[in-house]
Order: C-alpha cells, then structure tokens, then sequence
C-alpha cells in the first residue's frame, strides 16, 4: 500500500516545535502559581510568591493577546529565545515598579479626599451645629471628627 504522503516515507516522526503560550483567566493563572484554589487577591498571591505582576488598563487590552474580547489576567509559560532579553527588561521594570513597591502602593491608597457630596453633606451639618455647643459634647461627635478633615 502506498503512503499517504510520498515526501514522509523516509522520515521518522519529528517532534514539532511548540509556539509560546500565553495561558489565560484567573484560574489557571493561579494554578499556575500556586496548586490551590483561588483563595487571596491575586497581587497579594504574587507577592507572596515572588512571581513579577503587572496591572494594565482595560481587560480588553488582555483579551487581545489572547484572541478575545476580554481576559482577566495572562501568564508566560514560554518565551522564545530571541524575546527573552525585552522579556528580562520588561520583569525588571514591572518589579521595581509594582512589586517591590507593594506595600507603599498599598498604604498611600486614596489620599484621604471627600468627594464633593461627603463635603457638601459635612458643610451643611456644621452649619446647623448650634455654636454654644462645647467641643467634646456627646451629640457633637460626628461634628470634631468630620472638622479634622
């Protein structure tokens, strides 16, 4: 019987050479890092692990190198050989910036500003304090707490 294909007669089964992965969603990232269960935030996981993190604005940015509308996170599995020098710079950056950074990141959040209803609302309280009220008042807790502000 002949082969099928004529020019693969001779040649014996040659393993194929795999492309890059880029593995996606929130469960198997964490796998990937970690064998349980989704369980802690996923920044807080990384730290933790010591694994590079990234926050990029927009999910459909993910989604995009990844062939879907959107994505919730991406891991590197493998690399090809001519990219892992832009990768290393790439890790480099990301971990001074984010990771090493973490816990200063994680104590300035916010910076302590009203938005403009929580000032609107406190300005209006205050105006109806009546102002022969002495300071440590029990009915004027909320007034000493809101004017250190």
């Amino acid at each position: 019987m002949a082969p099928l294909y004529p020019d693969a007669a001779g040649k014996g089964d040659e393993p194929n050479k795999r492309p890059p992965v880029l593995r996606a969603g929130v469960n198997t990232v964490t796998t990937l890092v970690e064998n349980k269960k989704l369980v802690v935030f996923l920044p807080a996981l990384c730290g933790k692990m010591g694994v590079s993190y990234c926050i990029i604005k927009g999910k459909a940015r993910l989604g995009w190198l990844v062939h879907r509308k959107t994505c919730t996170t991406v891991a590197f599995t493998q690399v090809n050989s001519e990219a892992k020098g832009a990768l290393a710079k790439l890790v480099e950056a990301i971990r001074t910036n984010y990771n090493d950074r973490y816990d200063e990141i994680w104590h300035h959040w916010g910076g302590n500003v009203l938005g403009p209803k929580s000032v609107a609302r406190i300005a209006k309280l205050e105006r109806r304090r009546p102002k022969n009220w002495p300071p440590n008042w029990p009915g004027c807790n909320f007034f000493i707490q809101s004017s250190k502000t």
